[in-house]
């Protein structure tokens, strides 16, 4: 009998294969508030006086749903609201004031607190050895996102994709236009193609579901926000959670694929 050869190429591509199924293409995305953190809505408190300060000592926000909306939207509801013109200019000051003074605030103390189990997560998905990406994915602003993301103690270098609440492409912006935002960044940092399917959206919303299911990503939902845990359910989320704190088994879901 002939011995029996190695071929070093077929055992390098046998490698690669290995490699790639290893660190498989997974794009994971974070919601920010009520999801990684709470600001016990100091946030809020600074649109409205930012309000007060710029337009009316009387700016009310008494009736504006929060919870899974965007940014430039509810700051035109706001001023709507207010009988105050929606124009750009009014948005990009009542915007601007916000974030100074979100800044002020920050400076003097944290604006935000991490959710249970979200640093633990968040820590467990970045460096799991499938090595996914992370993101966010939130109705903030960048620079005001920024501030409690860091405040609440997370490392923003840890979320290399990330769609914020401005970066809707479509004249009427909606939460559901991010996902494919996220998803095209993904495919243009690393040079391939992302399977929807392999994109977790993680929210405390009916809005964070929806946003998924419209462009076939998974969702993670938490109710630890804006909705209960029965409304989530109802909303069709692919696994519903009461809290972050469960690492191992939400590791385990999110890496099936």
């Amino acid at each position: 009998m002939p011995p029996v050869t190695r071929n070093k190429h077929f055992l390098f591509l046998i490698a690669d294969e290995l490699t790639d199924c290893i660190h498989s293409a997974m794009l994971i995305l974070f919601d920010i508030d009520m999801t990684l953190l709470s600001s016990n809505h100091i946030g809020v408190t600074c649109l409205r006086d930012a309000g007060r300060l710029l337009f009316a000592p009387d700016f009310t926000i008494e009736g504006i749903v929060f919870g899974g909306g965007i940014d430039p939207n509810i700051l035109r509801d706001m001023l709507t609201l207010n009988k105050v013109e929606p124009t750009k200019t009014n948005v990009d000051a009542l915007r601007s004031s916000y974030h100074q003074m979100l800044i002020e605030i920050a400076n003097d103390r944290a604006v935000a607190e991490a959710l249970p189990g979200a640093h633990d997560l968040v820590n467990a998905t970045a460096t799991h050895h499938s090595q996914p990406t992370l993101g966010l994915l939130t109705g903030n602003y960048q620079e005001t996102g920024t501030i409690k993301v860091v405040s609440a103690g997370f490392d923003p270098s840890l979320f290399t994709i990330n769609a914020w609440g401005d970066c809707s492409p479509h004249a009427e912006p909606k939460r559901s236009h991010l996902p494919p935002v996220a998803i095209e960044r993904y495919q243009a940092v690393k040079n391939t193609t992302l399977d929807p399917q392999s994109v977790i959206v993680i929210g405390d919303t009916i809005h964070d579901i929806s946003c998924a299911k419209e462009n076939g990503c998974r969702s993670l939902a938490v109710a630890t926000g804006h909705d209960d845990f029965g409304t989530l359910v109802r909303a069709g989320a692919d696994l519903v959670v009461d809290d972050l704190t469960q690492t191992g088994e939400l590791i385990e879901w999110m890496m099936k694929t």
